[in-house]
């Protein structure tokens, strides 16, 4: 017998309170379970018994449900809808949907998983000539559900709804799946709110009526909370429950089309994997997990009975264990969340983060790094005004970084130049830098100005492009080869540099107000797109050099950088200016460098990011010049180059350079520890070859190695009795984790509790001890402060940074 002439109801107006945050955003049959919803479960359990003509009740959300399903037809199924503009209960969204309903039919919850033997059910309800049959199931703890009281022949005797212990007579409870006749059509008024188990099947008992209870063996399972929506998955990955999961990738293992599992990364069945994820080195999913379409596992990653929706995120080193997460949510790196947690749509749990087991995090919620969550979210999400950190704009792509979202932003830049300005709009040469280049370029070309869509380059081209085309300022995006998943965005003025903090604002404030300047189509700009720029970049970095010193000496160099964008660039150049120049794309640590130059024997190696922003130099002897070294370096070099001259550091750099600069009669000042403020400082004594020098050589690592070779070359020095000239560095660093709210507490007392010593106050707290310095500085990104020390030794250097970190933590702990 099969349900050909039968049609069916499924209700499907139900909120779903219960399972919030789940469902805040989505009708609860709409619910994934197996990365489809519940009531694409339910449908496809009606077709495969004939049953084509389904109707459906609406009340929460219904423009989702019908958005999805449509007519039915691409799920082979004719549907019809039936909206309630207040709820009407069971049964009066079922009369609701009387002119439907002209035979019998059954009543199915949208809600409920089951794969009922309908066949079965209906043969049962046939053979008693019954006006109503309830499905009934047999539940160990029926204190949730509706108790139906039968006799041995199956009549239904009574009910007994959410039963007290004292109350339950029976362990047989109600599906809420009915096979019914139209004739119960009659019982159930119209416009009027009525359920079947509290009005209308009391009500046929009443009048004598028969109604039936047909207990089936099948599996069913009423998603009421949190608890059995991840049980219901497990009860599928064990088999308890027969529906289509789709290929098996494995035993017990299924993978969707388009995704890519690392080689080392663990897959522990039973367990679903949907189409185009990725799966990192060294992440573990465990048993029992269920993965959505287009999410993202990085590398290290543990993830065990937990559901994660489509389009999540999770970083390196984070733990699930028993969660789950809705869409679009992003865990950043070492974030724990734990049994029976869930994470709502669009939130964002930021680094080394725990939630504990119980919690649940409403929809757009933004946690702290560090933070320990214990308790649930549901008001007051943090609302992030700032998009600027302290070195541009950062984030993952398409996560914290959309196209859309880049459009907004080139729009609300553009908003602040005046119409018919011209602006550099440039990108690394990755295919995720030039979309989004091209999707700042629609933003800035919407508000009436003239955009430069430069060919692929790199940073401190990008800077110079806009000093040589006149610009009024520019946007460079870049990803980084270390982590292509990240993008970060620079804007800067008509001199190349990064803009202020007050145009920071106002970018700001146009982009969450979306203060747009709009413009008319005759004021739409054109777009000037220009190739190989490159090229005059190194034109002119060719003429402004000795080259005649160079060649005299042809100093033998290996380049390193994993961009092959860079060595490109580099390795020809440097060759015409008459350098014997080897390069290395694939190279691994610094002791390899250093193998490679004894091999070669070359007299130095430079590392050059995939930016062509930091430059590191490793003599044959192999020390690496970076960091702090690499400061002191290249003030040398100045100081040595230019007597005299003033030499502009941040707050955080070592006091060798003030030693160095005494030896040549120089004066060393100091700025806010950001790039901006450095910039700005030194470009007020850009007229200077000393001012030029030190904006080449700290923010452009190709022009800068130019800068050092032809200053060797000149003075016929090396790298190392260079380097032999600079004092040792010892400085030390650490991080501590304060709330937002505590920073002030945390300066303040710092400052009263330090008062017989000398402080300077330009940017976070200096302290000057007997030996060496401590600057407290809170971060401008997230909710901590940088402790950094230095001494006469590596041992002091370190003793007062742990000193002023337990400092720190202790006011932290007390406040």
């Amino acid at each position: 017998m099969r349900g050909d002439s039968m049609k069916a109801v499924i209700m499907a107006g139900g909120e779903g309170s219960r399972l919030r945050p789940l469902t805040c955003d989505l009708p609860k049959p709409m619910v994934p379970v197996m990365n489809k919803p519940v009531l694409e479960h339910t449908i496809g359990l009606l077709k495969s018994y004939g049953i084509t003509d389904i109707g459906i009740t609406l009340l929460y959300h219904p423009q989702i449900i019908k958005d999805y399903f449509g007519s039915g037809h691409s799920h082979g199924v004719n549907i019809y809808y039936f909206l309630e503009e207040s709820p009407l209960g069971t049964a009066g969204g079922i009369k609701n949907a009387r002119d439907f309903l002209d035979e019998t039919f059954i009543v199915i919850s949208g809600d409920s998983l089951t794969d009922l033997d309908i066949d079965k059910a209906l043969k049962y309800h046939q053979s008693k000539k019954s006006i109503a049959t309830l499905i009934l199931a047999k539940v160990d703890v029926p204190l949730e559900y509706g108790v139906v009281l039968t006799d041995e022949n199956g009549s239904v005797k009574g009910f007994v709804e959410k039963p007290s212990w004292g109350e339950i007579f029976s362990d047989m409870v109600n599906t809420g799946i009915y096979i019914l006749e139209p004739e119960i059509l009659s019982y159930i008024e119209s416009g009027k709110k009525m359920d079947f188990s509290k009005d209308v099947f009391p009500a046929l008992l009443s009048s004598s009526k028969q109604i039936f209870g047909y207990v089936t063996n099948n599996y069913w399972c009423d998603i009421g909370d949190t608890h059995s929506y991840i049980n219901s998955h497990c009860d599928i990955l064990n088999g308890k429950l027969k529906i289509n999961i789709g290929e098996q990738f494995n035993e017990n293992v299924w993978v969707g089309p388009g995704t890519i599992i690392d080689k080392s990364a663990r897959i522990i069945p039973p367990c679903v994997i949907g189409s185009n994820c990725k799966i990192g080195s060294g992440s573990v999913i465990g048993s029992h997990t269920v993965i959505g379409n287009n999410t993202i596992v990085k590398n290290n990653v543990s993830v065990v009975r937990s559901v994660l929706w489509e389009n999540c995120y999770v970083e390196n080193g984070s733990e699930l264990r028993g969660a789950i997460l809705c869409n679009h949510v992003n865990l950043k790196n070492y974030v724990s969340v734990f049994e029976n947690s869930v994470i709502g749509e669009g939130c964002k749990i930021n680094e080394r983060s725990i939630i504990k087991p119980n919690i649940r995090l409403w929809p757009e919620k933004v946690v702290e790094p560090l933070a320990i969550v214990d308790r649930n979210m549901i008001w007051g999400a943090k609302h992030n005004s700032k998009i600027f950190g302290e070195n541009g704009i950062s984030g993952i792509i398409n996560v914290d970084i959309s196209p859309e979202y880049a459009t907004r932003l080139g729009a609300a830049y553009g908003s602040h130049l005046k119409t018919g300005s011209k602006v550099v709009v440039s990108s690394t040469n990755s295919n995720s830098a030039r979309m989004f280049k091209h999707a700042f370029i629609s933003g800035i070309l919407s508000v009436g100005i003239e955009v430069f869509n430069m060919s692929s380059l790199l940073t401190p081209i990008s800077r110079y492009s806009i000093g040589y085309l006149k610009a009024e300022g520019g946007i460079h995006i870049k990803t980084d080869m270390e982590n292509p998943n990240l993008i970060r965005v620079d804007f800067m003025d008509s001199r190349g540099t990064s803009i202020n903090k007050y145009s920071e604002r106002k970018i700001e404030n146009s982009f969450f107000r979306e203060d747009f300047k709009r413009c008319s189509s005759q004021q739409i700009s054109r777009l000037n797109n220009i190739t190989d720029f490159s090229s005059y970049y190194v034109r002119d970095l060719i003429k402004k050099t000795n080259v005649n010193a160079i060649m005299q000496q042809s100093p033998r160099i290996c380049i390193f950088s994993k961009s092959e964008f860079v060595l490109s660039i580099v390795g020809p150049m440097l060759t015409n200016m008459g350098c014997q120049t080897t390069c290395y794309e694939n190279f691994s640590d610094i002791p390899s460098v250093t193998s490679v130059l004894v091999e070669t024997n070359c007299e130095f190696g430079a590392i050059i990011d995939s930016n062509g922003e930091n430059l590191t130099l490793i003599s044959r002897e192999g020390i690496v010049v970076k960091d702090d070294l690499f400061e002191a370096f290249i003030s040398l070099i100045i100081f040595k180059r230019s007597p005299g001259t003033t030499f502009y550091v941040p707050i955080t750099s070592s006091d060798v350079i003030e030693r160095l600069a005494s030896r040549y009669r120089c004066v060393v000042k100091r700025t806010k520890n950001c790039l901006q403020a450095v910039m700005d400082e030194i470009l007020s004594e850009r007229s200077s070859s000393a001012g030029s020098d030190q904006l080449v050589l700290n923010f452009d690592a190709i022009a800068g190695l130019v800068n050092i070779i032809e200053y060797m070359c000149v003075s016929g020095i090396t790298l190392n009795q260079l380097l032999l000239e600079i004092p040792k560095i010892y400085i030390d660093k650490k991080s501590i984790y304060c709330p937002w709210e505590l920073k002030g507490t945390v300066m303040r007392r710092i400052i009263n509790d330090n008062k017989d010593k000398r402080a300077e106050l330009l940017d976070g707290i200096k302290l000057y001890l007997e030996d060496g310095w401590v600057l407290i500085i809170p971060d401008a990104d997230t909710p901590a402060f940088k402790i950094i020390s230095e001494g006469s030794s590596a041992i002091a250097a370190k003793e007062h940074c742990i000193r002023f970190h337990n400092i720190v933590e202790r006011i932290i702990t007390n406040s």
